[in-house]
């Protein structure tokens, strides 16, 4: 499959997620907590020209836009959709500091020519579905100043938790997906052209042109997003206690077996 029709095949699937995404993320506390997190990594380092890859409907750009007005915030994403929702925010928001465009990682110099980023960030794993994850590294490289940051989030390939919570359901195939590295995405009705990675893959996509400054994993024991309904379950007490028990884990040989993992980087002529 090529490139372009890689994309649209990508771009159909989230679009279809576009007209109600925002509202089911309202009433997933997992998701919340996590984008929390995520911000604050973004938030430990001071930025004036960002950009957001897989912005989604725009909850972080305008989260950002808001925040700080003197600063630009720029945004793509692969579905059409997501960036028509983004832009009617911008409008009701009144942000004029954030812009946005449809576009793959592949697209950045063609969207915004002359711009370069101190931040570039990923939440949520967009990166799992570009076509070629050296090539975006290199994409991103060119992309950004000298001082820059990269706070870019990955879905695991290696989700050891997964595997027992579906075997216990008899989805024996959904158990091990990942581990082949292509993976179809959360839905069970759809497929998503994507991959997951291992920690190895993405220093070896990343390594020769960033330096690795910091990571955390996400979801090793505190339920993933899709399984939000078990953190009801359970109470905000042991959510807590999953939480800090993930923090723990993240200086072990084992950080990188949950749902997701984020990396902070930096340019190696820094």
């Amino acid at each position: 499959m090529n490139r372009d029709e890689y994309y649209k095949q990508v771009a159909g699937y989230f679009d279809v997620d576009a007209s109600d995404f925002e509202d089911r993320y309202e009433e997933n506390k997992v998701l919340k907590r996590i984008r929390h997190s995520f911000r604050k990594y973004t938030e430990k380092y001071s930025f004036q020209n960002a950009l957001e890859i897989g912005c989604g409907p725009g909850i972080d750009l305008i989260y950002f836009g808001r925040k700080y007005p003197a600063r630009k915030l720029y945004g793509i994403d692969i579905a059409p959709g997501m960036v028509e929702i983004t832009g009617q925010k911008i409008k009701r928001h009144q942000t004029p500091n954030v812009s946005v465009a449809t576009g793959s990682v592949e697209d950045i110099n063609s969207l915004f020519p002359g711009q370069v980023f101190d931040m570039i960030y990923v939440y949520f794993g967009a990166l799992n579905t570009v076509y070629d994850l050296q090539k975006a590294a290199q994409i991103l490289h060119e992309s950004c100043t000298a001082d820059a940051i990269l706070v870019l989030t990955f879905v695991n390939r290696n989700y050891l938790m997964d595997i027992p919570l579906f075997l216990m359901k008899g989805q024996v195939k959904q158990a091990f997906s990942r581990l082949t590295g292509r993976w179809k995405g959360y839905s069970p009705d759809k497929s998503l052209n994507s991959q997951c990675f291992t920690s190895a893959d993405i220093k070896k996509a990343f390594s020769d042109k960033f330096k690795f400054v910091d990571r955390r994993g996400y979801s090793i024991l505190f339920p993933a997003w899709y399984r939000h309904n078990h953190l009801n379950r359970l109470g905000e007490k042991w959510g807590d206690r999953l939480w800090n028990w993930d923090k723990k884990i993240n200086h072990t040989p084992l950080w990188n077996t949950g749902e997701y993992s984020l990396y902070v980087l930096k340019p190696l002529n820094a």
